[in-house]
């Protein structure tokens, strides 16, 4: 398939299943994107290519259309290994790390803007809030609040 068939099959793909955001993320993302700009690409023994799926509305039967999805975008990527996540599935530094990535659909720009400044908006308040924790653990901890006995294992 070229570049163009596979952009293609991609809107096609993301109508059938009511998708609105598709997203390649992690080592190999550039080369998923190359493939899907028909370039060659090389693979390497044990990464996958790690797909973000984000729907206008999550179905009702996620392991059904997870299998289904699955499939074809296994035949779609062929003959990369794929990892697919849900994007409303993953806590706000996920989807923070998949919205780093490669967005190679999207079904309106504008849903997209307000999508990912939402979840840099959640990502940044979480992981301030995590900060916070660390830091009260740590100062918990030196106050001698906690204490730990390590026994070496026999």
């Amino acid at each position: 398939m070229n570049d163009k068939n596979l952009k293609s099959v991609l809107k096609d793909l993301s109508k059938k299943f009511g998708i609105d955001l598709i997203y390649l993320f992690g080592s190999q993302a550039e080369k998923g994107k190359s493939y899907i700009e028909g370039q060659r690409v090389t693979l390497e023994g044990f990464s996958d290519l790690d797909v973000a799926i984000s729907f206008k509305k999550p179905p009702e039967h996620l392991i059904r259309v997870y299998g289904e999805l699955y499939m074809e975008i296994s035949e779609i990527f062929d003959p990369f290994h794929i990892d697919l996540v849900f994007i409303h599935e993953m806590n706000p530094l996920f989807q923070y790390e998949i919205i780093k990535g490669i967005r190679v659909y999207e079904e309106d720009e504008r849903m997209v803007e307000n999508f990912e400044e939402m979840v840099m908006k959640k990502a940044a308040d979480l992981a301030f809030k995590k900060r916070m924790m660390d830091r009260d653990i740590i100062e918990a901890i030196e106050d001698g609040y906690f204490e730990f006995e390590y026994k070496p294992a026999p």
